[in-house]
Protein backbone atom coordinates (compact mmCIF):
# COMPACT_ATOMS: atom_id res chain seq x y z
CA UNK A 1 0.00 0.00 0.00
CA UNK A 2 0.97 3.63 -0.44
CA UNK A 3 0.20 6.52 1.93
CA UNK A 4 0.52 10.14 0.83
CA UNK A 5 -0.51 13.23 2.79
CA UNK A 6 -1.25 16.49 0.97
CA UNK A 7 -1.82 19.91 2.44
CA UNK A 8 -4.27 22.14 0.59
CA UNK A 9 -2.62 25.45 -0.27
CA UNK A 10 -4.48 26.49 -3.40
CA UNK A 11 -6.56 24.90 -6.12
CA UNK A 12 -3.69 25.09 -8.60
CA UNK A 13 -1.26 23.48 -6.15
CA UNK A 14 -3.78 20.76 -5.28
CA UNK A 15 -4.41 19.96 -8.94
CA UNK A 16 -0.71 19.44 -9.55
CA UNK A 17 -0.34 17.13 -6.57
CA UNK A 18 -3.46 15.16 -7.42
CA UNK A 19 -2.32 14.68 -11.03
CA UNK A 20 0.87 13.05 -9.74
CA UNK A 21 -1.07 10.81 -7.33
CA UNK A 22 -3.54 9.94 -10.10
CA UNK A 23 -0.71 8.76 -12.33
CA UNK A 24 0.50 6.46 -9.57
CA UNK A 25 -2.97 5.13 -8.87
CA UNK A 26 -3.61 4.36 -12.55
CA UNK A 27 -0.28 2.54 -12.92
CA UNK A 28 -2.09 -0.76 -12.48
CA UNK A 29 -0.49 -1.52 -9.15
CA UNK A 30 -3.41 -0.45 -6.96
CA UNK A 31 -6.97 -1.77 -6.79
CA UNK A 32 -8.64 0.61 -4.31
CA UNK A 33 -8.19 4.06 -2.83
CA UNK A 34 -9.39 5.89 0.29
CA UNK A 35 -9.30 9.62 1.06
CA UNK A 36 -9.53 11.22 4.50
CA UNK A 37 -9.90 14.99 4.70
CA UNK A 38 -9.10 16.63 8.05
CA UNK A 39 -9.97 20.31 8.11
CA UNK A 40 -9.36 23.12 10.56
CA UNK A 41 -10.99 25.44 8.03
CA UNK A 42 -14.77 25.93 8.32
CA UNK A 43 -15.33 26.91 4.68
CA UNK A 44 -18.11 24.44 3.85
CA UNK A 45 -18.22 25.24 0.14
CA UNK A 46 -14.49 24.70 -0.19
CA UNK A 47 -14.61 21.36 1.65
CA UNK A 48 -17.40 20.03 -0.57
CA UNK A 49 -15.58 21.33 -3.65
CA UNK A 50 -12.38 19.46 -2.70
CA UNK A 51 -14.40 16.30 -1.99
CA UNK A 52 -16.13 16.52 -5.37
CA UNK A 53 -12.78 17.00 -7.11
CA UNK A 54 -11.37 13.83 -5.53
CA UNK A 55 -14.46 11.81 -6.41
CA UNK A 56 -14.47 13.03 -9.99
CA UNK A 57 -10.76 12.66 -10.71
CA UNK A 58 -10.41 9.21 -9.13
CA UNK A 59 -13.89 7.98 -10.06
CA UNK A 60 -14.69 6.94 -6.50
CA UNK A 61 -16.95 7.81 -3.59
CA UNK A 62 -14.35 6.69 -1.04
CA UNK A 63 -13.96 10.18 0.47
CA UNK A 64 -14.74 11.01 4.11
CA UNK A 65 -14.04 14.28 5.83
CA UNK A 66 -14.03 15.63 9.38
CA UNK A 67 -13.75 19.03 10.95
CA UNK A 68 -10.60 18.92 13.04
CA UNK A 69 -9.15 20.36 16.25
CA UNK A 70 -5.67 20.00 14.72
CA UNK A 71 -4.28 18.47 11.53
CA UNK A 72 -1.32 16.08 11.71
CA UNK A 73 0.98 15.87 8.66
CA UNK A 74 4.23 13.89 8.74
CA UNK A 75 3.86 13.55 12.50
CA UNK A 76 3.65 17.31 13.06
CA UNK A 77 0.79 19.65 13.89
CA UNK A 78 -0.02 21.87 10.92
CA UNK A 79 -1.03 25.48 11.22
CA UNK A 80 -4.78 25.44 10.91
CA UNK A 81 -5.50 24.17 7.40
CA UNK A 82 -6.87 21.32 5.26
CA UNK A 83 -5.06 17.98 5.09
CA UNK A 84 -5.82 15.19 2.63
CA UNK A 85 -4.64 11.67 3.47
CA UNK A 86 -4.49 9.36 0.43
CA UNK A 87 -4.25 5.59 0.91
CA UNK A 88 -3.84 3.32 -2.12
CA UNK A 89 -4.16 -0.43 -1.66
CA UNK A 90 -2.72 -3.20 -3.81
CA UNK A 91 -5.10 -5.98 -2.77
CA UNK A 92 -7.18 -4.84 0.19
CA UNK A 93 -10.88 -4.19 -0.28
CA UNK A 94 -11.68 -0.88 1.44
CA UNK A 95 -15.25 0.37 1.44
CA UNK A 96 -17.05 3.42 2.89
CA UNK A 97 -20.56 3.11 4.38
CA UNK A 98 -22.71 6.10 5.29
CA UNK A 99 -25.38 6.14 8.01
CA UNK A 100 -27.42 9.37 7.86
CA UNK A 101 -29.93 10.59 10.48
CA UNK A 102 -28.01 8.80 13.22
CA UNK A 103 -29.43 10.75 16.17
CA UNK A 104 -32.00 8.52 17.83
CA UNK A 105 -31.12 5.50 15.69
CA UNK A 106 -27.73 4.68 17.24
CA UNK A 107 -28.67 1.20 18.50
CA UNK A 108 -30.12 0.13 15.14
CA UNK A 109 -27.12 1.54 13.26
CA UNK A 110 -24.83 -0.38 15.62
CA UNK A 111 -26.64 -3.60 14.69
CA UNK A 112 -26.34 -2.81 10.97
CA UNK A 113 -22.61 -2.11 11.30
CA UNK A 114 -22.14 -5.41 13.12
CA UNK A 115 -24.00 -7.18 10.32
CA UNK A 116 -21.75 -5.59 7.72
CA UNK A 117 -18.62 -6.54 9.65
CA UNK A 118 -19.67 -10.13 10.21
CA UNK A 119 -20.62 -10.59 6.54
CA UNK A 120 -17.52 -8.97 4.99
CA UNK A 121 -14.98 -11.57 3.89
CA UNK A 122 -11.55 -11.23 5.53
CA UNK A 123 -12.54 -8.00 7.29
CA UNK A 124 -9.76 -6.87 9.62
CA UNK A 125 -10.94 -3.49 10.90
CA UNK A 126 -13.75 -0.95 11.11
CA UNK A 127 -13.11 2.77 11.20
CA UNK A 128 -15.77 5.13 12.57
CA UNK A 129 -15.88 8.87 11.87
CA UNK A 130 -18.42 10.53 14.16
CA UNK A 131 -19.84 14.07 14.06
CA UNK A 132 -19.08 15.22 17.60
CA UNK A 133 -20.27 14.13 21.00
CA UNK A 134 -24.04 14.65 20.73
CA UNK A 135 -24.93 11.08 19.71
CA UNK A 136 -26.00 8.29 22.08
CA UNK A 137 -22.78 6.41 21.43
CA UNK A 138 -23.15 3.90 24.25
CA UNK A 139 -26.05 2.22 22.41
CA UNK A 140 -24.04 2.35 19.16
CA UNK A 141 -20.89 0.84 20.65
CA UNK A 142 -22.65 -1.84 22.71
CA UNK A 143 -24.06 -3.28 19.49
CA UNK A 144 -20.82 -2.97 17.52
CA UNK A 145 -19.08 -4.80 20.39
CA UNK A 146 -21.03 -7.89 19.36
CA UNK A 147 -19.26 -8.17 16.01
CA UNK A 148 -16.83 -11.01 15.49
CA UNK A 149 -13.83 -11.07 17.81
CA UNK A 150 -10.55 -10.15 16.18
CA UNK A 151 -12.05 -7.29 14.15
CA UNK A 152 -10.32 -4.11 15.25
CA UNK A 153 -12.41 -0.96 15.71
CA UNK A 154 -11.01 2.56 15.81
CA UNK A 155 -12.11 6.09 15.04
CA UNK A 156 -12.51 9.69 16.11
CA UNK A 157 -15.01 12.44 16.85
CA UNK A 158 -15.18 15.59 14.76
CA UNK A 159 -14.74 18.93 16.49
CA UNK A 160 -13.24 22.33 15.75
CA UNK A 161 -10.07 23.99 17.04
CA UNK A 162 -11.93 26.14 19.58
CA UNK A 163 -13.42 24.39 22.62
CA UNK A 164 -16.11 27.06 22.69
CA UNK A 165 -17.00 26.23 19.08
CA UNK A 166 -20.22 24.38 18.33
CA UNK A 167 -18.78 23.12 15.02
CA UNK A 168 -18.99 19.33 14.97
CA UNK A 169 -19.50 17.94 11.50
CA UNK A 170 -18.35 15.39 8.98
CA UNK A 171 -18.62 15.80 5.23
CA UNK A 172 -18.20 14.27 1.79
CA UNK A 173 -18.87 15.33 -1.81
CA UNK A 174 -22.62 15.43 -1.18
CA UNK A 175 -22.74 17.70 1.84
CA UNK A 176 -22.01 18.68 5.44
CA UNK A 177 -23.55 16.51 8.19
CA UNK A 178 -24.06 16.86 11.92
CA UNK A 179 -25.70 13.43 12.33
CA UNK A 180 -23.96 11.22 9.76
CA UNK A 181 -21.72 8.31 10.79
CA UNK A 182 -19.04 7.21 8.33
CA UNK A 183 -17.82 3.62 8.60
CA UNK A 184 -14.87 2.21 6.64
CA UNK A 185 -14.30 -1.53 6.35
CA UNK A 186 -10.72 -2.72 5.77
CA UNK A 187 -10.62 -6.28 4.40
CA UNK A 188 -8.18 -8.60 2.67
CA UNK A 189 -6.08 -11.67 3.32
CA UNK A 190 -2.88 -9.65 2.93
CA UNK A 191 -4.10 -6.60 4.84
CA UNK A 192 -2.73 -6.20 8.37
CA UNK A 193 -3.49 -3.59 11.01
CA UNK A 194 -2.33 -2.78 14.55
CA UNK A 195 -4.30 -0.36 16.73
CA UNK A 196 -3.54 0.75 20.26
CA UNK A 197 -3.89 3.75 22.55
CA UNK A 198 -1.35 5.60 24.69
CA UNK A 199 -2.41 7.56 27.76
CA UNK A 200 -0.04 8.42 30.65
CA UNK A 201 -2.36 10.40 32.94
CA UNK A 202 -2.19 9.63 36.69
CA UNK A 203 -4.94 9.71 39.32
CA UNK A 204 -5.05 12.34 42.07
CA UNK A 205 -6.29 11.62 45.56
CA UNK A 206 -9.09 9.26 46.50
CA UNK A 207 -11.89 7.88 44.32
CA UNK A 208 -15.35 9.42 44.16
CA UNK A 209 -18.58 7.64 43.26
CA UNK A 210 -20.95 8.74 40.48
CA UNK A 211 -24.34 8.96 42.21
CA UNK A 212 -26.35 10.67 39.46
CA UNK A 213 -25.73 11.05 35.74
CA UNK A 214 -27.37 11.06 32.34
CA UNK A 215 -25.02 9.65 29.67
CA UNK A 216 -22.35 12.37 29.29
CA UNK A 217 -23.92 14.66 31.93
CA UNK A 218 -22.26 14.11 35.31
CA UNK A 219 -24.85 15.47 37.75
CA UNK A 220 -23.80 14.31 41.22
CA UNK A 221 -20.70 12.77 42.79
CA UNK A 222 -20.93 11.32 46.30
CA UNK A 223 -24.40 12.85 46.47
CA UNK A 224 -23.13 16.38 45.83
CA UNK A 225 -23.19 18.59 42.68
CA UNK A 226 -20.43 17.37 40.37
CA UNK A 227 -18.91 20.84 39.93
CA UNK A 228 -17.72 20.67 43.56
CA UNK A 229 -14.99 18.27 42.41
CA UNK A 230 -13.26 21.27 40.87
CA UNK A 231 -14.53 24.06 43.12
CA UNK A 232 -13.61 22.31 46.36
CA UNK A 233 -10.49 20.35 45.46
CA UNK A 234 -8.92 22.34 42.61
CA UNK A 235 -10.15 25.88 43.42
CA UNK A 236 -11.50 26.21 39.86
CA UNK A 237 -14.57 28.42 39.67
CA UNK A 238 -17.55 27.66 37.43
CA UNK A 239 -17.05 30.68 35.17
CA UNK A 240 -16.39 31.30 31.48
CA UNK A 241 -12.85 29.84 31.82
CA UNK A 242 -14.01 26.63 33.50
CA UNK A 243 -13.51 24.22 30.55
CA UNK A 244 -10.09 25.66 29.71
CA UNK A 245 -8.84 25.39 33.30
CA UNK A 246 -10.20 21.89 33.93
CA UNK A 247 -8.51 20.44 30.82
CA UNK A 248 -5.33 20.01 32.83
CA UNK A 249 -7.21 17.95 35.42
CA UNK A 250 -9.64 15.60 33.65
CA UNK A 251 -11.56 12.79 35.29
CA UNK A 252 -10.63 9.13 35.10
CA UNK A 253 -13.53 6.68 35.28
CA UNK A 254 -13.31 2.94 35.85
CA UNK A 255 -15.46 0.62 33.73
CA UNK A 256 -14.96 -3.17 33.85
CA UNK A 257 -11.33 -2.67 34.82
CA UNK A 258 -10.73 -0.23 31.95
CA UNK A 259 -9.62 3.34 32.68
CA UNK A 260 -11.56 5.94 30.69
CA UNK A 261 -10.44 9.55 30.76
CA UNK A 262 -13.18 12.18 30.57
CA UNK A 263 -12.62 15.91 30.17
CA UNK A 264 -15.24 18.56 30.81
CA UNK A 265 -16.74 20.56 27.96
CA UNK A 266 -18.80 22.95 30.07
CA UNK A 267 -20.62 23.35 33.39
CA UNK A 268 -24.38 23.87 33.63
CA UNK A 269 -26.01 26.35 36.07
CA UNK A 270 -26.98 23.57 38.53
CA UNK A 271 -23.38 22.30 38.75
CA UNK A 272 -23.76 19.47 36.23
CA UNK A 273 -20.61 18.76 34.21
CA UNK A 274 -21.01 18.07 30.49
CA UNK A 275 -18.30 15.53 29.64
CA UNK A 276 -16.75 14.42 26.38
CA UNK A 277 -17.86 10.84 26.95
CA UNK A 278 -20.49 9.01 28.95
CA UNK A 279 -20.38 7.86 32.57
CA UNK A 280 -22.66 5.48 34.49
CA UNK A 281 -24.05 5.52 38.03
CA UNK A 282 -21.86 3.65 40.50
CA UNK A 283 -18.66 4.31 38.54
CA UNK A 284 -15.58 5.22 40.54
CA UNK A 285 -13.96 8.38 39.22
CA UNK A 286 -10.76 10.22 40.10
CA UNK A 287 -9.33 13.62 39.36
CA UNK A 288 -6.12 13.13 37.41
CA UNK A 289 -3.20 14.99 35.86
CA UNK A 290 -0.81 14.57 32.97
CA UNK A 291 2.64 13.26 33.87
CA UNK A 292 5.08 14.00 30.98
CA UNK A 293 7.50 11.19 31.86
CA UNK A 294 4.69 8.64 32.01
CA UNK A 295 3.17 9.89 28.76
CA UNK A 296 6.53 9.52 27.00
CA UNK A 297 6.98 6.05 28.48
CA UNK A 298 3.56 4.94 27.20
CA UNK A 299 4.23 6.30 23.70
CA UNK A 300 7.69 4.68 23.65
CA UNK A 301 6.09 1.33 24.46
CA UNK A 302 3.69 1.76 21.55
CA UNK A 303 6.50 2.83 19.20
CA UNK A 304 8.32 -0.40 19.98
CA UNK A 305 5.25 -2.41 18.89
CA UNK A 306 4.79 -0.33 15.72
CA UNK A 307 8.45 -0.81 14.78
CA UNK A 308 8.03 -4.57 15.13
CA UNK A 309 4.83 -4.42 13.06
CA UNK A 310 6.69 -2.51 10.27
CA UNK A 311 3.76 -0.60 8.73
CA UNK A 312 3.46 1.16 5.39
CA UNK A 313 1.07 3.79 6.76
CA UNK A 314 0.23 5.30 10.13
CA UNK A 315 -2.83 7.29 11.21
CA UNK A 316 -2.77 9.24 14.48
CA UNK A 317 -6.04 10.22 16.14
CA UNK A 318 -5.04 12.30 19.15
CA UNK A 319 -7.30 14.07 21.63
CA UNK A 320 -7.39 17.86 21.47
CA UNK A 321 -6.69 17.92 25.23
CA UNK A 322 -3.29 16.31 24.63
CA UNK A 323 -2.56 19.12 22.20
CA UNK A 324 -3.50 21.69 24.85
CA UNK A 325 -1.47 19.85 27.48
CA UNK A 326 1.75 19.69 25.43
CA UNK A 327 1.37 23.20 23.96
CA UNK A 328 4.70 23.94 22.20
CA UNK A 329 5.86 20.34 22.66
CA UNK A 330 2.84 18.75 20.96
CA UNK A 331 4.98 17.23 18.18
CA UNK A 332 7.25 15.38 20.60
CA UNK A 333 5.05 12.30 20.88
CA UNK A 334 3.94 12.27 17.22
CA UNK A 335 7.11 12.86 15.18
CA UNK A 336 8.70 9.45 15.89
CA UNK A 337 5.88 7.71 13.98
CA UNK A 338 6.88 9.56 10.81
CA UNK A 339 10.31 7.91 11.06
CA UNK A 340 8.56 4.56 10.73
CA UNK A 341 6.02 5.30 7.97
CA UNK A 342 4.07 8.18 6.37
CA UNK A 343 1.97 9.58 9.23
CA UNK A 344 -1.18 11.68 9.05
CA UNK A 345 -4.26 12.25 11.21
CA UNK A 346 -6.07 14.79 13.31
CA UNK A 347 -6.80 16.00 16.83
CA UNK A 348 -10.21 14.77 17.89
CA UNK A 349 -12.95 15.45 20.41
CA UNK A 350 -12.87 11.80 21.43
CA UNK A 351 -11.35 8.52 20.29
CA UNK A 352 -12.86 5.09 19.63
CA UNK A 353 -11.04 1.84 20.28
CA UNK A 354 -11.94 -1.81 20.82
CA UNK A 355 -10.51 -3.64 23.81
CA UNK A 356 -8.89 -6.81 22.40
CA UNK A 357 -9.40 -8.67 25.70
CA UNK A 358 -13.19 -8.41 26.03
CA UNK A 359 -14.23 -7.07 22.62
CA UNK A 360 -15.85 -3.94 24.05
CA UNK A 361 -15.88 -0.87 21.83
CA UNK A 362 -15.39 2.18 24.04
CA UNK A 363 -15.18 5.93 23.78
CA UNK A 364 -11.98 7.48 25.11
CA UNK A 365 -10.65 10.97 25.77
CA UNK A 366 -7.09 12.27 26.05
CA UNK A 367 -5.56 9.26 24.31
CA UNK A 368 -3.16 9.07 21.38
CA UNK A 369 -4.64 6.43 19.09
CA UNK A 370 -2.07 5.03 16.65
CA UNK A 371 -3.26 2.96 13.69
CA UNK A 372 -0.52 1.12 11.78
CA UNK A 373 -1.32 -0.58 8.44
CA UNK A 374 0.45 -2.63 5.82
CA UNK A 375 -0.22 -5.12 3.06
CA UNK A 376 1.71 -8.35 2.72
CA UNK A 377 4.66 -9.54 4.76
CA UNK A 378 6.67 -7.01 6.79
CA UNK A 379 9.63 -5.28 5.18
CA UNK A 380 13.16 -5.16 6.55
CA UNK A 381 13.44 -4.78 10.36
CA UNK A 382 13.15 -1.22 11.62
CA UNK A 383 15.54 0.12 14.23
CA UNK A 384 13.66 0.98 17.39
CA UNK A 385 12.38 4.55 17.34
CA UNK A 386 11.72 6.40 20.57
CA UNK A 387 10.49 9.77 21.76
CA UNK A 388 13.18 12.41 22.05
CA UNK A 389 12.63 13.42 25.67
CA UNK A 390 15.43 15.97 25.74
CA UNK A 391 12.68 18.58 26.04
CA UNK A 392 12.09 17.27 29.56
CA UNK A 393 14.82 19.59 30.74
CA UNK A 394 14.52 22.98 32.37
CA UNK A 395 10.91 23.93 32.98
CA UNK A 396 9.49 20.60 31.83
CA UNK A 397 12.05 18.80 33.98
CA UNK A 398 10.59 20.67 36.94
CA UNK A 399 7.11 19.49 35.88
CA UNK A 400 8.47 15.95 35.69
CA UNK A 401 9.76 16.14 39.28
CA UNK A 402 6.59 17.76 40.55
CA UNK A 403 4.41 15.08 38.99
CA UNK A 404 6.54 12.42 40.67
CA UNK A 405 6.04 14.21 43.97
CA UNK A 406 2.29 14.45 43.38
CA UNK A 407 2.17 10.78 42.46
CA UNK A 408 4.06 9.73 45.60
CA UNK A 409 1.97 11.85 47.95
CA UNK A 410 -1.26 10.85 46.19
CA UNK A 411 -0.36 7.18 46.56
CA UNK A 412 0.27 7.64 50.26
CA UNK A 413 -2.98 9.61 50.65
CA UNK A 414 -4.93 6.92 48.84
CA UNK A 415 -3.38 4.24 51.03
CA UNK A 416 -4.28 6.23 54.14
CA UNK A 417 -7.83 6.74 52.82
CA UNK A 418 -8.18 3.02 52.15
CA UNK A 419 -6.96 2.18 55.65
CA UNK A 420 -9.35 4.74 57.13
CA UNK A 421 -12.23 3.41 55.02
CA UNK A 422 -11.51 -0.14 56.16
CA UNK A 423 -11.32 1.02 59.77
CA UNK A 424 -14.64 2.86 59.42
CA UNK A 425 -16.22 -0.31 57.99
CA UNK A 426 -14.92 -2.27 61.00
CA UNK A 427 -16.19 0.36 63.43
CA UNK A 428 -19.59 0.34 61.72
CA UNK A 429 -19.64 -3.45 61.95
CA UNK A 430 -18.82 -3.28 65.64
CA UNK A 431 -21.43 -0.57 66.26
CA UNK A 432 -24.22 -2.53 64.55
CA UNK A 433 -23.48 -6.12 65.52
CA UNK A 434 -23.38 -8.18 68.67
CA UNK A 435 -19.79 -8.95 69.61
CA UNK A 436 -20.41 -12.56 70.62
CA UNK A 437 -22.85 -13.96 68.06
CA UNK A 438 -22.20 -11.66 65.06
CA UNK A 439 -25.90 -10.94 64.50
CA UNK A 440 -27.30 -7.41 64.81
CA UNK A 441 -27.31 -5.90 68.28
CA UNK A 442 -30.51 -4.74 69.97
CA UNK A 443 -30.24 -1.11 68.90
CA UNK A 444 -29.80 -2.07 65.22
CA UNK A 445 -32.51 -4.77 65.04
CA UNK A 446 -34.92 -2.42 66.79
CA UNK A 447 -34.17 0.25 64.17
CA UNK A 448 -34.63 -2.25 61.33
CA UNK A 449 -38.01 -3.30 62.72
CA UNK A 450 -38.97 0.39 62.99
CA UNK A 451 -37.90 1.04 59.38
CA UNK A 452 -39.92 -1.96 58.19
CA UNK A 453 -42.95 -0.68 60.13
CA UNK A 454 -42.66 2.72 58.41
CA UNK A 455 -42.41 1.05 54.98
CA UNK A 456 -45.62 -0.90 55.67
CA UNK A 457 -47.31 2.41 56.45
CA UNK A 458 -46.38 3.66 52.96
CA UNK A 459 -46.78 0.49 50.91
CA UNK A 460 -49.09 -1.73 52.96
CA UNK A 461 -48.64 -5.46 53.52
CA UNK A 462 -47.39 -7.55 56.46
CA UNK A 463 -44.16 -8.56 58.15
CA UNK A 464 -43.42 -11.43 60.45
CA UNK A 465 -41.63 -11.01 63.77
CA UNK A 466 -40.31 -13.90 65.86
CA UNK A 467 -38.84 -13.75 69.33
CA UNK A 468 -36.70 -16.78 70.24
CA UNK A 469 -35.48 -17.79 73.69
CA UNK A 470 -32.98 -20.62 74.30
CA UNK A 471 -34.63 -22.94 76.83
CA UNK A 472 -33.01 -23.42 80.26
CA UNK A 473 -29.95 -21.42 79.22
CA UNK A 474 -29.02 -20.56 82.83
CA UNK A 475 -28.77 -24.29 83.53
CA UNK A 476 -26.37 -24.68 80.57
CA UNK A 477 -24.09 -21.99 82.02
CA UNK A 478 -24.30 -23.40 85.55
CA UNK A 479 -23.63 -26.99 84.41
CA UNK A 480 -21.07 -26.57 81.62
CA UNK A 481 -19.64 -23.10 82.16
CA UNK A 482 -19.93 -19.83 80.27
CA UNK A 483 -17.60 -20.91 77.42
CA UNK A 484 -20.03 -23.68 76.47
CA UNK A 485 -22.95 -21.30 76.97
CA UNK A 486 -21.35 -18.83 74.54
CA UNK A 487 -20.86 -21.63 72.03
CA UNK A 488 -24.57 -22.53 72.26
CA UNK A 489 -25.60 -18.92 71.59
CA UNK A 490 -23.26 -18.62 68.60
CA UNK A 491 -24.54 -21.90 67.15
CA UNK A 492 -28.18 -20.82 67.56
CA UNK A 493 -27.34 -17.49 65.89
CA UNK A 494 -25.75 -19.38 62.98
CA UNK A 495 -28.90 -21.50 62.54
CA UNK A 496 -31.07 -18.37 62.51
CA UNK A 497 -28.83 -16.60 59.98
CA UNK A 498 -28.98 -19.61 57.68
CA UNK A 499 -32.78 -19.61 57.93
CA UNK A 500 -33.13 -15.96 56.81
CA UNK A 501 -30.31 -16.05 54.25
CA UNK A 502 -32.55 -16.10 51.18
CA UNK A 503 -35.32 -13.88 52.57
CA UNK A 504 -35.22 -10.35 51.16
CA UNK A 505 -34.82 -8.02 54.13
CA UNK A 506 -34.77 -10.93 56.57
CA UNK A 507 -32.48 -10.33 59.54
CA UNK A 508 -31.59 -11.53 63.04
CA UNK A 509 -30.71 -9.53 66.16
CA UNK A 510 -29.74 -10.37 69.71
CA UNK A 511 -32.38 -8.84 71.97
CA UNK A 512 -30.56 -9.58 75.21
CA UNK A 513 -29.04 -12.58 77.00
CA UNK A 514 -30.41 -15.70 75.32
CA UNK A 515 -33.24 -13.88 73.49
CA UNK A 516 -33.18 -13.13 69.74
CA UNK A 517 -35.49 -11.25 67.39
CA UNK A 518 -36.08 -12.31 63.76
CA UNK A 519 -37.65 -9.94 61.20
CA UNK A 520 -39.38 -11.41 58.10
CA UNK A 521 -40.63 -8.67 55.71
CA UNK A 522 -43.60 -9.72 53.59
CA UNK A 523 -44.59 -12.67 55.81
CA UNK A 524 -48.26 -13.14 56.73
CA UNK A 525 -49.31 -14.96 59.98
CA UNK A 526 -49.33 -18.49 58.51
CA UNK A 527 -46.04 -18.06 56.65
CA UNK A 528 -44.35 -16.59 59.73
CA UNK A 529 -45.65 -19.48 61.88
CA UNK A 530 -44.34 -22.12 59.45
CA UNK A 531 -40.95 -20.42 59.44
CA UNK A 532 -40.87 -20.36 63.27
CA UNK A 533 -41.89 -24.02 63.57
CA UNK A 534 -39.24 -25.06 61.04
CA UNK A 535 -36.58 -23.11 62.95
CA UNK A 536 -37.68 -24.63 66.28
CA UNK A 537 -37.33 -28.11 64.75
CA UNK A 538 -33.82 -27.36 63.44
CA UNK A 539 -32.64 -26.19 66.85
CA UNK A 540 -34.13 -29.28 68.54
CA UNK A 541 -32.50 -31.71 66.09
CA UNK A 542 -29.11 -29.99 65.89
CA UNK A 543 -26.21 -31.82 67.51
CA UNK A 544 -24.62 -29.28 69.87
CA UNK A 545 -22.16 -31.78 71.34
CA UNK A 546 -22.08 -30.50 74.89
CA UNK A 547 -24.81 -30.26 75.98
CA UNK A 548 -26.26 -32.79 73.59
CA UNK A 549 -29.77 -31.43 73.51
CA UNK A 550 -30.90 -27.78 73.21
CA UNK A 551 -34.40 -26.51 72.51
CA UNK A 552 -35.94 -23.08 72.00
CA UNK A 553 -39.26 -21.38 72.63
CA UNK A 554 -40.61 -18.94 70.05
CA UNK A 555 -43.26 -16.25 70.00
CA UNK A 556 -44.57 -15.48 66.53
CA UNK A 557 -46.62 -12.57 65.20
CA UNK A 558 -47.41 -10.87 61.92
CA UNK A 559 -47.90 -7.11 61.97
CA UNK A 560 -49.06 -4.33 59.67
CA UNK A 561 -49.36 -0.57 59.74
CA UNK A 562 -52.55 -0.69 61.84
CA UNK A 563 -50.46 -1.62 64.93
CA UNK A 564 -48.18 0.68 66.87
CA UNK A 565 -44.52 -0.16 67.25
CA UNK A 566 -44.92 -0.52 71.02
CA UNK A 567 -47.88 -2.91 70.57
CA UNK A 568 -45.80 -5.05 68.19
CA UNK A 569 -43.06 -5.59 70.76
CA UNK A 570 -45.59 -6.29 73.52
CA UNK A 571 -47.44 -8.87 71.38
CA UNK A 572 -44.36 -10.85 70.39
CA UNK A 573 -43.06 -10.78 73.97
CA UNK A 574 -46.41 -12.04 75.25
CA UNK A 575 -46.39 -14.84 72.65
CA UNK A 576 -42.92 -15.94 73.75
CA UNK A 577 -43.97 -15.82 77.43
CA UNK A 578 -46.94 -18.08 76.61
CA UNK A 579 -44.63 -20.57 74.82
CA UNK A 580 -42.35 -20.77 77.85
CA UNK A 581 -45.23 -20.96 80.33
CA UNK A 582 -46.93 -23.82 78.47
CA UNK A 583 -43.97 -26.21 78.41
CA UNK A 584 -41.20 -24.64 76.23
CA UNK A 585 -39.82 -26.08 72.95
CA UNK A 586 -42.84 -24.77 71.10
CA UNK A 587 -44.12 -21.91 68.95
CA UNK A 588 -47.00 -19.73 70.09
CA UNK A 589 -48.68 -17.53 67.51
CA UNK A 590 -50.21 -14.27 68.76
Amino acid sequence: MKHISVRYISEVDLNEKLDSIHDQYRSGRYCSILFHIYSGVLDRDLLISISKKLCSLFETDQVIGSISAGEIKNGRLMDRGILISVMMFESADVKVYRFPNAAGAEAEIGKRITGIADNTVDVKALELMLPGTNLHTRALFENISRCRRGIQVFGGYAGGHSMESSEHFVFDADGIYSDMIFVVTYAGKDFHISVDKSVGWQTLGVPFRVTKCDENRLIEVNGRPAVELYEKYMQIEADEHFAEETFEFPLMAELDGEELLRHTITVEPDGTLLLAGYVTEGMKIYLCYGAPADIVRKVDSRLRDVCEFRPEAVLLYSCSVRKSFWEDFVNVEMMPFQQIAETAGFHTWGEVNRDPKNGNVLEYNITLLSIAMREGDPTEPIKHIHVDDSVLKGQTSLIKRLTKLVYATTTELHRAYTDLSEMNDKLKEMAEHDGLTGVYNRRTIEQLISDCFKDLGKKGGNAGLIMLDVDFFKKVNDTYGHAIGDKVLKTCAKLMNRAVKNIKGGCVGRWGGEEFMILLPGYNPEKAYRFAENLRSKVESYGFGKPEHITASLGCISFGSEDTLNEIFIKVDDALYEAKKTGRNRVVKA
